[in-house]
């Protein structure tokens, strides 16, 4: 059963007085809920090039409208919607990674991207965090602790995604491989990589698994994603690696050495992590809003429940806090893109103008990524 949210006008009262002026209501339509350290493969030899100095970084620079997209549903009336829109950027699922997906003619979706009137760059989603049993890599016999690997379920109740020790070698191999994922988007054509997860390292079963092991989750992190980026260059010039959250490393230069951008997930809107509702939940703007009575209060009835039912969501963070490492990060020179969940038309307006006021490039979409968003002028 489908049932349309309201925009509570207390909602934006209190947010009002909170300084946002922007709806909290979940717009549209919603569904209802209901053991040994392995050897490791080798890091690459030579270190990627400052950012500042690639090519690459500068071709981002040019980007001003972006799209994510990972609905595995990648039929050829929405590529053919991609292709005549003004997107300069559009993030990918790799759609023959998935299971009984093998045929999918991603080449050629990504070779119509590019030969577009419009052309666009055109990035490879990956979760270098998680396994995903929905992935060809996927082995029936695999469950939490086998491989040893696998760390635990996934703490927003994702199903079928599970935190993986990604030092191991096991893991790295899917990857790194000769013919492993990351050879086959080089080979698809794909003009890099755009990494999730990448704040594994804040897992807490995945910081058992590195106190087992004897390894310091962040370092390990910061050399996954090195190893990832020369992988990529040392096989296509000018391959783009964009790791999305854990910002906070860009107080590390070794970090931002090794990627071209920095996307950030809900800065200002969330939604439920089972896209209910699908978005338009604002985070708390300071951190003296976090956790307040008059932040509570301000909440819609759908995003006050995700609230509620969830301590550890972002509904919990603020903006500030997410500012602070995005501002950080754009004063090194990183370009910065910005994902929210939001679909009132008042809410992606206001984010488009906040995020482009502050030098970065934003999204608006909902919190599944299932849905195509024209782009916002």
């Amino acid at each position: 059963m489908r049932k349309r949210v309201s925009v509570w006008s207390a909602c934006l009262a209190a947010l009002t007085l909170l300084g946002w002026t922007v709806s909290c209501g979940a717009a549209g339509t919603r569904e209802e809920p209901e053991a040994a350290v392995a050897t490791r493969v080798p890091t690459m030899a030579h270190t990627p090039e400052p950012a500042a100095l690639r090519p690459s970084s500068l071709a981002l620079a040019e980007v001003t409208h972006w799209l994510y997209l990972i609905d595995v549903d990648l039929g050829s009336e929405i590529v053919e919607q991609i292709a005549a829109s003004a997107y300069d950027m559009v993030v990918l699922d790799d759609v023959p990674s998935e299971q009984g997906n093998a045929g999918y003619p991603m080449a050629e979706v990504v070779a119509r991207l590019h030969e577009a009137r419009h052309p666009k760059l055109v990035l490879a989603y990956v979760d270098i965090g998680q396994a995903e049993d929905y992935r060809t890599y996927w082995q029936p016999s695999w469950r939490v602790g086998d491989p040893v690997w696998i760390a635990g379920d996934d703490p927003d109740g994702w199903e079928g995604n599970y935190p993986v020790a990604y030092w191991h070698e096991a893991w790295r191999a899917i990857w790194l491989d000769e013919n492993g994922l990351l050879a086959q988007i080089v080979t698809t054509g794909f003009d890099g990589v755009y990494l999730d997860w990448v704040e594994a390292y804040s897992d807490e079963n995945v910081l058992a698994l590195a106190k087992r092991d004897g390894v310091d989750p962040v370092e390990e992190m910061v050399r996954w994603v090195g190893d990832i980026t020369a992988f990529g260059r040392a096989r296509q010039p000018g391959f783009l690696v964009i790791a999305q959250n854990a910002a906070e490393l860009a107080a590390r230069d070794d970090y931002v050495a090794t990627v071209d951008a920095i996307a950030q997930e809900q800065v200002w809107f969330d939604g439920g992590a089972d896209n209910n509702p699908p978005g338009d939940c604002p985070l708390p703007r300071t951190e003296a809003d976090v956790d307040s009575k008059a932040y509570r209060a301000s909440l819609s009835k759908a995003c006050r429940r995700t609230y509620d039912r969830d301590p550890d969501s972002t509904l919990h963070t603020s903006s500030e806090a997410y500012l602070h490492d995005l501002i950080l990060a754009r004063d090194k020179g990183v370009p910065i893109f910005t994902a929210d969940y939001c679909l009132a038309p008042e809410n992606v307006a206001w984010v488009y103008e906040t995020s482009r006021t502050l030098g970065f490039v934003p999204f608006a979409g909902s919190r599944a990524l299932d849905r195509y968003v024209a782009p916002v002028p």
